[in-house]
């Protein structure tokens, strides 16, 4: 038997909140519980576990970047997805840098939503997986990993450069986790946005590259290799 994805949807506007909760529940596989505000959206992200949590950026008491500014704080990493009246690529990194997992318009067909959804959820699901492997060998060579000044520490979501510990946004930590996983290997913006939110557009490619030079700064701007034309690089290499 499938098991029900527990969901959190949050937004003001009562219209949107039925039209969301009635598409997502006519899938079958969602438990969709609401909130009407920021505040109560909040209260219950902390006292409830979900698989996914959508909310609206404009919301009284707490918008939806706040919101996940203070789950991710609180070491909550449910996969959030924040809807917005507008399209806004500042607002966006904005809300990525936030640690939300992906930012759409409210415009975006419903079906699209729903695919983003379920994509969020089952990467999260494998991204687990992973992380909770019983493979001796590949836990313990993973668990913590240095590379000259970098020292990571995977199980506490830890990253230090020369023991100051930096600060990663949950999608940033996945992306250079990614590129770890893959060192030496040129992974091109196309197969992150792939891995990431399973679309590619011009938008997500502007946002790939601006994480990237944010994660790249945050390391002393060393690590992470350019190939032009074709993506980027982990470098352990004379760092």
């Amino acid at each position: 038997m499938k098991s029900m994805k527990k969901m959190l949807i949050a937004d003001d506007d009562r219209g949107i909140l039925t039209l969301l909760s009635f598409n997502f529940r006519q899938e079958k596989d969602f438990e969709v519980t609401t909130a009407n505000d920021g505040q109560e959206a909040l209260d219950m992200a902390l006292k409830n576990p979900y698989d996914l949590i959508l909310l609206d950026l404009m919301m009284p008491s707490y918008d939806g970047i706040e919101i996940t500014k203070k789950l991710r704080k609180k070491g909550i990493y449910t996969p959030i997805l924040i809807l917005t009246a507008r399209e806004d690529d500042q607002m966006k990194l904005k809300g990525l840098e936030s640690g939300s997992d992906d930012y759409l318009d409210k415009t975006t067909p419903m079906k699209e939503i729903i695919a983003r959804a379920k994509g969020l959820i089952r990467r999260h699901q494998q991204y687990d997986q992973q992380s909770g492997s019983d493979m001796p060998d590949e836990k313990t060579s993973k668990a913590q990993q240095d590379f000259g000044r970098l020292h990571i520490n995977y199980d506490k979501k830890v990253i230090r450069l020369d023991e100051h510990r930096l600060d990663l946004t949950k999608r940033e930590f996945e992306i250079l986790e990614m590129l770890i996983d893959h060192e030496g290997e040129v992974i091109s913006r196309e197969g992150l946005i792939q891995h990431f939110w399973g679309v590619d557009t011009p938008t997500e490619t502007r946002t790939i590259d601006v994480l990237v030079s944010k994660i790249r700064k945050k390391l002393d701007n060393q690590y992470i290799k350019t190939k032009r034309g074709f993506g980027y690089y982990f470098d352990p290499a004379n760092s």
